[in-house]
């Protein structure tokens, strides 16, 4: 089956990744629509403390996954591990849900956006077989397939029946139903069968994993502590507004974060053939885009923000809508952040991430219980801007050390490569 192009399978994951994540913005609008501002800050609450959650689900093996040019472990494997991430965390999420002592009510909401993203997480490691194979086209038609009928599912429950509960549920049933009947059939065209499942790989995986699922943990909730203590201090409607505003500005990174995505593939490549100039050159390229993404970010959201999101959610927004722009200046280095994650993931600086994530989370709590606690909304802003710009300047330092490393490699008597992964 032949490859799309480099460019072709950027523009394929970007379309299919911003259509998606676009509507499951519609659903965090439309829900203000339909049942206010309390329900939005239930909503909101499940996805927020599912985060981590979800990373754990996805065990964090899609950048290694695409990155393993040489075939380390099957496609088999891969989905094996995913399956075995997603009951860990569903379960730890279980726990730490009733922990926290919240309502029937929200448990339920919780528990079952816990359920979406495992589904979604099931879905990725499918996807990661379709991009190793160079057909991102299949990617983007789950995406919006998923997005269609998710949008429908969840607006046309909540409508008929003013129940967020069965509006999620109908919302992970149809998830669980796209990944059966269309990823799992479309990636299986690329798939060797296995006579055997190799529990000995399959373990080998998930412990080479655990660092990187450490670092992606880590790393999530660091962003996500703040929003997590504006609920605590305060409530769910602070929330909702709080999410309202901020919600837009997740269609913003994710546009980011899908240019890079289909570039870690090429990337490994210019790494395994020992190309360095290649490697920085693909780095510039990606680099120049978000620079020029930003800046048009910033000029949109400074021109456009407030009327934009009193349109959404009325004029009972407005007072909160002067936290639009430092939300999107937050959100663009979320971006940033999450791009230099997976060139630290292919130049295998394990190390180098998980001092990223630990010291993270650690100045996240210490921001939040500070600036949240005393500022609200605002507190939350202050938080991830600080936290970013630690985690940011590590990964940077990180990747300068690797990129050092590389060149006095080049020098030496071998290739360069296994001295640089060590």
């Amino acid at each position: 089956m032949e490859k799309k192009s480099t460019l072709a399978n950027i523009f394929f994951n970007s379309f299919g990744t911003i259509f998606y994540y676009g509507c499951q913005w519609l659903t965090t609008v439309l829900i203000v629509r339909l049942t206010g501002f309390t329900d939005k800050g239930i909503y909101d609450l499940a996805m927020t403390f599912t985060a981590a959650f979800g990373i754990l689900a996805l065990f964090n093996t899609r950048q290694y996954q695409v990155s393993d040019v040489i075939g380390e472990y099957s496609d088999q494997t891969y989905i094996r591990s995913r399956l075995a991430a997603m009951g860990i965390s569903f379960l730890i999420c279980s726990a730490g849900v009733f922990i926290n002592g919240y309502t029937l009510y929200k448990c339920a909401v919780i528990l079952l956006y816990m359920l979406h993203k495992c589904g979604e997480a099931w879905i990725d490691v499918y996807h990661g077989i379709d991009q190793k194979n160079g057909r991102m086209d299949y990617v983007c038609y789950s995406y919006i397939i998923r997005a269609v009928l998710m949008l429908l599912s969840f607006c046309g429950v909540l409508y008929l029946t003013e129940d967020l509960i069965c509006a999620v549920g109908s919302m992970t049933l149809v998830t669980f139903l796209v990944a059966f009947f269309y990823d799992r059939h479309t990636a299986e065209r690329f798939m060797v069968k296995e006579e055997k499942a190799d529990k000995q790989a399959l373990k080998k995986l998930m412990l080479a994993m655990l660092p990187l699922v450490i670092v992606a943990v880590t790393n999530n909730l660091s962003i996500s502590v703040p929003k997590y203590f504006l609920e605590k201090y305060y409530n769910d409607t602070v929330l909702g507004y709080y999410s309202s505003v901020a919600t837009p500005s997740m269609v913003v990174q994710v546009g980011a974060q899908t240019i890079f995505i289909p570039l870690i593939t090429p990337l490994a490549d210019r790494l395994k053939e020992n190309d360095k100039r290649g490697f920085i050159a693909i780095l510039k390229k990606v680099g120049i885009a978000c620079l020029i993404l930003s800046v048009l970010a910033l000029i949109a959201s400074a021109l456009f923000g407030e009327w934009f999101l009193v349109l959404m959610f009325k004029e009972e927004i407005r007072p909160y809508a002067y936290l639009f722009v430092p939300i999107i200046i937050s959100t663009l280095m979320i971006s940033i952040n999450a791009s230099l994650f997976p060139v630290c993931t292919v130049l295998r600086e394990i190390k180098g991430q998980l001092a990223v994530g630990i010291c993270g989370l650690l100045v996240s709590v210490a921001a939040s219980v500070i600036c949240v606690k005393k500022y609200s909304m605002d507190g939350v802003v202050v938080s991830l801007l600080i936290t970013l710009a630690v985690q940011i300047i590590i990964e940077i330092c990180c990747i300068y050390r690797k990129m050092k490393k590389w060149k006095e490699a080049q020098y030496g008597q071998d290739s360069g490569i296994d001295s640089l992964l060590q």
